[in-house]
């Protein structure tokens, strides 16, 4: 496993642990996350509001299928598992493009765009087949 692959599978440990830190030790100030279709994160300070809001959230599983790298990006392709607030399981696609920071000792993220779809029925589909 490279660096690089090891680095995004840390990231999405950190984030279904929550670990803050992790984030903001490793992402550039100027840091910018599309979320396709729904909302755009600039700079340290709004994407640490948005991990704020997320710890309270429930908890979710992530399940890492693939991880493709070149030089300056990386995608990262998997199911997150979380439950509404009904407590029933909700299963989402999700691929994420990372952008790599140029420079520095350690890597760093300059960039996300993440594309997310709810896959619950197609999943409820598989496990009825």
């Amino acid at each position: 496993m490279t660096e690089k692959e090891q680095f995004l599978r840390e990231v999405n440990n950190a984030y279904e642990n929550g670990d803050e830190q992790f984030f903001m030790e490793r992402i550039t100030d100027d840091i910018y996350w599309e979320i396709v279709g729904e909302k755009d994160i600039s700079g340290k300070a709004e994407f640490k509001e948005v991990l704020d809001r997320m710890k309270e959230m429930p908890p979710v599983e992530i399940e890492v299928q693939n991880v493709f790298l070149d030089n300056l990006h990386g995608i990262v392709r998997g199911v997150v598992v979380s439950r509404n607030r009904l407590g029933q399981k909700k299963h989402y696609g999700f691929c994420d493009i990372y952008k790599f920071a140029e420079g520095g000792e350690k890597l760093r993220l300059s960039g996300i765009t993440s594309y997310v779809i709810d896959i619950s029925r197609h999943i409820q589909y598989k496990e009825n087949c």
